[in-house]
């Protein structure tokens, strides 16, 4: 058994892969979202595109997403919330977090995605994304040859460098 990369804990075969492979209609909008996820892991950009709403998929840019979606090291799904999107809706909103790492640097993508059902079938719609990068703040570079103008004086005042030794 292999697990799928949805995060869902049910086996590959039995969870995104009859969606991926268009054997099975996505039954919700958050089992397309965590296909669309276990997609990019794999780097099926083609199902990211079919899945894709036909009139939002202009400004798609496959090689892009490609070369994104290879780069990186997938680490996880999170689903935070979903409104409607079930089997009797017409449309559906669900929060995302997509981790993953870029040159092993955290980063994650944190998103609300539409979702929309035309002719008893899930598209991705559009999605407001609500962040996208490194999982943290990078620790600045700090010298420890020179005191800077902010840092305490060395000479133990308690004022800032700028103030005491340093002016």
């Amino acid at each position: 058994m292999t697990l799928c990369s949805c995060g869902s804990g049910l086996d590959h075969l039995s969870c995104c892969a009859p969606i991926l492979d268009g054997s099975t209609p996505a039954p919700t909008a958050a089992s397309l979202m965590r296909a669309r996820y276990s997609a990019y892991v794999a780097g099926n950009i083609d199902f990211i595109m079919r899945s894709t709403l036909p009139a939002s998929r202009h400004d798609s840019d496959p090689e892009a997403m490609r070369a994104w979606a290879e780069q990186a090291e997938w680490t996880g799904l999170e689903l935070v919330s979903t409104q409607a999107g079930g089997e009797g809706d017409s449309q559906g909103e669900v929060e995302f977090i997509a981790r993953y790492k870029l040159q092993g640097i955290a980063q994650h993508h944190h998103e609300k995605s539409l979702f929309v059902k035309q002719d008893g079938e899930w598209f991705f719609k559009d999605g407001k994304v609500l962040h996208a990068g490194p999982s943290e703040k990078p620790t600045p570079v700090v010298n420890a040859d020179k005191t800077g103008r902010n840092d305490p004086c060395p000479c133990g005042s308690g004022k800032k460098f700028k103030k005491c030794c340093g002016a």
